[in-house]
């Protein structure tokens, strides 16, 4: 079953009558990109060049040429993963609709100087993985007995809870194209 996951306090601002995300007020005087219908972002494999604060629009995260997710909250953040972990991109972000972000090109900077976004941060990426723990949590006691792959889950909910392992990389150690 689903469960309503409520954001923490910090997840809107208020700054006068307006309310806003805490990111978006951090980023105000940084500098925008916009973006049409199927422009791109970033690319799965790219080096990270910068972080990303959606101001407006609407964004498609794809893993392997597969959707993943759709992104359209104002101060979602983009591109963080790869800064935290110091790795390439894990996924491709494309617009789905006219889009406007702030980019953060010195990201060590921006983190380092402003502590409450990378607080916020952390928050999101902490509600991120209660949300997947969650739901292999219910895959784990819909499919309890089941065997197979479904054996697999609990090892899987230990790796992401407590696993000390390098950064997953996307994608399949099996043959890319197997002889059937």
């Amino acid at each position: 079953p689903g469960r309503a996951v409520r954001p923490h306090a910090s997840v809107t601002a208020s700054l006068g009558s307006v309310s806003m995300h805490p990111l978006l007020a951090a980023c105000s005087e940084l500098p925008l990109i916009d973006l049409a219908v199927g422009d791109t972002l970033l690319s799965e494999g790219q080096d990270r060049t910068a972080l990303y604060v959606l101001v407006s629009g609407t964004l498609e995260i794809s893993v392997q040429g597969g959707r993943v997710a759709m992104v359209s909250e104002p101060g979602s953040v983009i591109g963080e993963i790869a800064f935290l972990l110091d790795i390439d991109h894990g996924a491709t972000v494309t617009a789905a609709s006219p889009s406007r972000l702030h980019v953060v090109a010195d990201v060590d900077r921006f983190l380092r100087a402003d502590t409450e976004s990378l607080l916020e941060i952390s928050r999101t990426l902490a509600l991120r993985l209660n949300r997947l723990t969650g739901y292999l949590s219910d895959v784990r006691a819909q499919y309890a007995g089941a065997g197979g792959h479904f054996e697999l889950v609990d090892e899987v909910l230990a790796e992401l809870a407590f696993g000390t392992e390098a950064p997953a990389t996307p994608g399949s150690a099996r043959d890319p194209e197997p002889p059937y």
